[in-house]
């Protein structure tokens, strides 16, 4: 099996081998065999509530009873938390991605509380224990709101907008290509928050408020006035995809999330360990792909040469697994050190990492397919929806384009020049 990587990381931190075999377990029982294209769909959603049956789906959460999310949760929630210690939350959601991502791609959103984590962390009490009990005890699923139609993955072009009222907030903009959009129980909207004069007084194309900061606030779906709209994605069919718009919705203050204009600090605390999780998915497939490569290549001859013996097979198979390997161990040495630092993130590195290994991930399943010669171009080989999945990925949460850029950013500008750039684990 071509584990190396996460197993050493069970090496470092025994005490997360159970809660792997309780992931690995609830996979073979739920999930036995990756999916293919031409085999019926998973119940994803129903995975999910089952996962929350297992408690496991709120294990990356605080395991502070203090914390206002816990205060008169269920009893099995707190106990879900046991097994994964202290401070390797982000470790082992990271472990959960990649033998989700094993599987398939779309079980990302099997395990952990994902985006609504953010509303847990950030949000008011009420907000807090709201959105955890429906999220971890529910099995029910967030989404997040940011990238918009005009602006892509630049924050500072958001332009929907929250106009202060007193007691309540009116949000009115669209948010798209959003994921989830018909799965998520609520949303959190990353917007712009104005005043009705600032609102009212400036030019319609919205360059004024690149100069307003960000913040963020928990949507339930079930909020008056908004309007969703599908469409259907090349890959990662499993969630649905589309926009969604707000036209004056009314949200209570006491939705927003930090404080206004936190909005910013919210997105890179929680998207530096959430881009790792997306590559740790890519590179689950990845293996997976390449254990299924090695052991057909084992079996294929070309004429009397076995295709275990040509140099270029053999070459191909091991760049692949080197980039792979070299990417599994970057994403998970960054998450042991968001275990330690805590909101101090590394947002470059993370970002860059993200790129790299999705990359990485895409190109070794490319190579797995093309060993599977014409089969590995149908839906009956998991090959082909690995390949769109994966490659969704390195646009999804930022292009990675974009994510090089960020990393390239801080190396020119030396706004990290205390940080390496790559870390030594520590003992």
């Amino acid at each position: 099996m071509f584990l190396s990587e996460s197993c050493a990381v069970l090496a470092r931190h025994p005490g997360l081998k159970q809660f792997a075999c309780r992931v690995t377990d609830f996979l073979d029982t739920h999930l036995p065999h990756p999916v293919t294209e031409d085999a019926a769909r998973p119940p994803w959603l129903e995975l999910r509530k089952r996962a929350a049956q297992a408690g496991l789906t709120g294990f990356d959460l605080p395991h502070t009873e203090g914390h206002p999310a816990y205060a008169g949760g269920p009893a099995r929630d707190r106990d879900a938390t046991a097994l994964v210690p202290p401070r390797l939350e982000r470790v082992a959601q990271g472990l959960a991605m990649f033998l989700a991502g094993r599987r398939d791609c779309d079980a990302r959103e099997i395990f952990s509380s994902a985006h609504g984590a953010m509303a847990v962390r950030y949000g008011m009490p009420p907000i807090a224990r709201t959105v955890h009990d429906r999220i971890v005890g529910g099995g029910e699923l967030a989404g997040v709101a940011s990238s918009e139609p005009h602006s892509g993955s630049d924050l500072r072009g958001l332009r929907t907008v929250a106009v202060e009222q007193g007691d309540h907030l009116l949000l009115s903009g669209t948010k798209g290509l959003v994921s989830r959009v018909e799965e998520a129980t609520g949303f959190v909207v990353f917007c712009k928050l104005v005043t009705p004069e600032q609102a009212a007084g400036r030019d319609a194309d919205g360059a004024w408020l690149r100069e307003v900061p960000l913040s963020a606030l928990w949507l339930p779906m079930t909020t008056p006035g908004i309007l969703t709209e599908t469409t259907v994605p090349l890959g990662l069919r499993g969630w649905s995809l589309g926009h969604l718009h707000f036209d004056d919705v009314r949200v209570g203050r006491e939705a927003l999330l930090g404080r206004p204009g936190d909005g910013r600090h919210i997105f890179d605390s929680h998207f530096s360990g959430w881009r790792l999780m997306m590559a740790l998915v890519c590179l689950g497939a990845a293996t997976a792909a390449i254990e299924e490569t090695t052991a057909r290549v084992r079996r294929r001859s070309v004429g009397r040469t076995s295709l275990a013996g040509v140099p270029s097979v053999v070459c191909r198979i091991g760049t692949a697994a080197a980039e792979v390997q070299a990417a599994t161990a970057w994403c998970f040495s960054l998450l042991e050190r968001l275990g330690r630092d805590g909101d101090d993130a590394d947002v470059a590195a993370c970002s860059a990492a993200k790129a790299f290994a999705t990359d990485a991930a895409y190109r070794a399943v490319d190579i797995g397919l093309q060993l599977h010669g014409s089969e590995g171009y149908t839906r009956r080989t998991p090959m082909e929806k690995r390949l769109r999945d994966i490659r969704g990925l390195r646009i999804a949460d930022g292009p990675n384009d974009t994510l090089y850029g960020v990393l390239a950013h801080s190396l020119l500008t030396g706004s990290r020049p205390a940080a390496p750039l790559v870390a030594q684990r520590q003992a």
